[in-house]
């Protein structure tokens, strides 16, 4: 409790239902800006107005954005914003925002937002704490194997396999031969069903094209920019294959991507932090369950739900 007493949000709360009941007194009967039929029109007022309209949170672009209108411009905007306060203020004394959920859901997200943007502030990140976070998740880190490499492709679906691997052979002392470069590979053979060309894919992406067999093999080879080598099968023909990057998986170091993890660090305390503040002011409230489950009930029959 003493923690909770502590924290600005609660401060906040408290304070926000303090203004409302004192302002619920004062302006009791009352006239001019207390009775509820006089809209004012000040910049503050139009500054909010701008920034919830532009979705920008920015008091000083909103203010720039507002001393550039034209007089049309501000006089429309006037408009628009009484129109909003007019017929909020209606439904309000209709009482339509009371057992109406979809209001009810905004609200809690409000308070959710206020939430964040408190925990936000109070969320810095040192070096020790991204390290922690760091080795804790290394795992969303951790870079997989590549490889880099084109192909010349001989399909088996018109032909028998053995045809194909024949032809695959003859192409192949050829592309030594001519010392055929890479960037060359399209002028060969016959056409892929995908690509021809890959760059940097992982295991599972060439597996995804040329079978697990194949991409297990290819993954093995050794990196030669100059040669051509095969033929390797998968379930559409025969590959000749010229490799030019095989990288092992690897866990990178924190300075590598330090930017990242700090992002991904910042976003992990503001989570923890709103819980723990939304969990202290759940705590604050008396809780008092009165629903009891009907023994009668068959649990397990379809649709029933289950507290």
């Amino acid at each position: 409790m003493k923690r909770l007493l502590k924290e600005p949000l609660v401060h906040f709360l408290a304070g926000g239902r303090g203004l409302f009941v004192l302002f619920g007194i004062v302006n009791r009967g009352s006239d001019g800006d207390g009775d509820p039929y006089v809209v004012l029109v000040d910049r503050d007022a139009l500054l909010t107005f701008v920034q919830y309209r532009t979705k920008a949170f920015e008091p000083s672009v909103a203010a720039a954005r507002l001393d550039k209108l034209s007089d049309e411009e501000l006089e429309r905007l006037i408009d628009d914003y009484v129109r909003e306060e007019v017929l909020h203020r209606e439904a309000l004394a209709l009482g339509l925002d009371r057992d109406d959920y979809v209001i009810r859901r905004r609200l809690v997200q409000k308070v959710e937002f206020i939430t964040e943007g408190f925990a936000e502030a109070s969320s810095a990140v040192d070096e020790a704490a991204l390290r922690r976070y760091f080795e804790a998740n290394k795992d969303d880190y951790y870079v997989a194997p590549y490889v880099t490499f084109t192909h010349v492709f001989f399909e088996t679906e018109d032909r028998p396999r053995e045809q194909a691997r024949a032809l695959a052979g003859k192409k192949l002392a050829e592309l030594n031969r001519d010392k055929v470069l890479f960037s060359e590979a399209p002028q060969h053979g016959e056409r892929f069903l995908y690509h021809v060309n890959y760059v940097e894919r992982t295991p599972e992406y060439v597996a995804s094209h040329f079978g697990v067999d194949m991409a297990k093999a290819l993954f093995e080879l050794p990196v030669n920019d100059e040669v051509w080598v095969g033929p390797f099968d998968s379930p559409y023909g025969a590959h000749l294959v010229m490799l030019t990057t095989n990288e092992p998986g690897r866990e990178p170091l924190l300075e590598e991507i330090k930017g990242r993890v700090i992002d991904d660090a910042r976003r992990a305390a503001v989570r923890e932090r709103t819980t723990e503040a939304i969990g202290d002011i759940v705590d604050a409230y008396d809780v008092r369950i009165v629903y009891q489950r009907d023994e009668g009930l068959d649990a397990g029959v379809e649709g029933a739900v289950t507290p």
